[in-house]
């Protein structure tokens, strides 16, 4: 079965916390896609995480610029700090570079998920229908509720969950449908048939948070899960692609 897998958390350059010898190139990325049946992938620059948001974006969109598997992931920041444009300035820049998703490190980044802090521009990723990815760690439970309760038709990706987190997610995805995850750390016998039968298959997305994890764990999961094939599809790449076409690139 051909599952046309989309990567919705993968990351090129030099991580600040790389190992020894980890691959951190775009040569390297496309490399292990092929070899992983692979076919898209979203891509955050290490530079967006590490060292300097805004020079990371520029980056990851001139390293994938024209091509038709690499999506480019800009990381955010407060407008008011002046580090990237005011954001209606910054959402036209992001779609003028055919960039189609934004990421969040709140922690790392030393800024709030608060309407206070952010809030004009995640109300700009939510008028057209950005998604907005925040890495595991980078915001608590409630910081994702609030995010998710104020801006309900925002996609939000939670991304690197293990499945003691069900706990939280079950219970937020009976209140809110754009609340995704991706399974790169979801290791857990039957849980994506678990989901299925819970009726919330849908907001899961495949992810492999390459370089830190090895991409083809991701794929045998969903490869060799317990769904029916339309379902497993639907994992593979199905939602996302829907996520991306519901982008509106045109509004004013």
């Amino acid at each position: 079965m051909d599952l046309s897998f989309f990567d919705c958390n993968c990351m090129i350059g030099k991580r600040a916390d790389r190992r020894e010898g980890e691959p951190w190139s775009l040569e390297s990325l496309l490399a292990q896609m092929d070899a992983c049946g692979i076919s898209e992938a979203l891509v955050t620059h290490a530079l967006s995480r590490d060292h300097d948001p805004a020079a990371g974006n520029q980056e990851i969109s001139r390293l994938v610029a024209g091509s038709r598997v690499l999506h480019g992931c800009w990381a955010i920041l407060p407008p008011s700090s002046r580090e990237i444009p005011a954001p209606d300035a910054f959402l036209r820049e992001m779609l003028a570079k055919d960039v189609v998703a934004a990421i969040a490190y709140p922690h790392s980044h030393n800024f709030s998920l608060s309407g206070w802090s952010v809030g004009p521009l995640l109300s700009a990723l939510e008028h057209f229908r950005i998604p907005l990815a925040v890495p595991f760690g980078e915001a608590d439970w409630e910081e994702i509720e609030r995010l998710c309760g104020e801006h309900t038709s925002l996609p939000v990706i939670v991304t690197g969950l293990n499945y003691r987190q069900l706990r939280f997610l079950l219970p937020l995805w009976e209140r809110y449908r754009n609340l995704f995850v991706d399974l790169s750390w979801f290791s857990i016998h039957d849980g994506l048939a678990y989901l299925a039968e819970r009726g919330v298959l849908r907001q899961v997305l495949f992810g492999t948070n390459y370089p830190l994890y090895e991409p083809g764990a991701a794929v045998t999961m969903v490869t060799y899960a317990n769904l029916q094939d339309e379902e497993r599809r639907m994992v593979a790449g199905g939602t996302l692609r829907e996520i991306i076409r519901g982008i509106r690139r045109n509004q004013p």
